[in-house]
């Protein structure tokens, strides 16, 4: 009886942890229903608002930037659906350039924001990605 009462519990603890668990979108790369870049981009610069405090005209501008982010970011996503598809592996020269033309985009990206931002602002703003970096890592 013993023996059958603890396979029982360890039945149903395996069967529950089994269980399908629904998709983070924020975490993930495939949404449920995916947002357009123009509402991605609003709903980032809102929380930016919020954590930053922007004015009317710096939410207009960081949403400007997002939107032009979000739609090469799209455009790249869909470039490399087309490429995987044809089932070739990057050599490393391509690979380099990819990674440089990232880093390119990252650094024009944050030049950008310093131009919109207020000095205490951006200090913030960068702080909270670093931040995001290290749990994004962590995991």
């Amino acid at each position: 009886m013993k023996k059958t009462m603890v396979l029982w519990a360890l039945l149903i603890g395996l069967g529950a942890s089994a269980q399908h668990r629904p998709h983070n979108p924020v975490r993930g790369t495939e949404h449920p229903t995916e947002l357009s870049s123009e509402q991605q981009a609003t709903i980032q610069s809102k929380r930016m608002t919020l954590a930053l405090g922007l004015n009317a005209q710096q939410q207009d501008q960081i949403a400007t930037l997002l939107k032009s982010r979000l739609d090469a970011r799209m455009e790249l996503r869909a470039r490399r659906k087309s490429e995987a598809s044809s089932a070739e592996q990057k050599d490393e020269a391509s690979r380099y350039v990819a990674i440089n033309d990232r880093l390119d985009r990252e650094i024009a990206f944050q030049e950008n924001i310093k131009g919109i931002l207020s000095e205490s602002q951006f200090e913030q703003w960068r702080s909270h990605r670093e931040n995001q970096i290290k749990e994004r890592n962590r995991k």
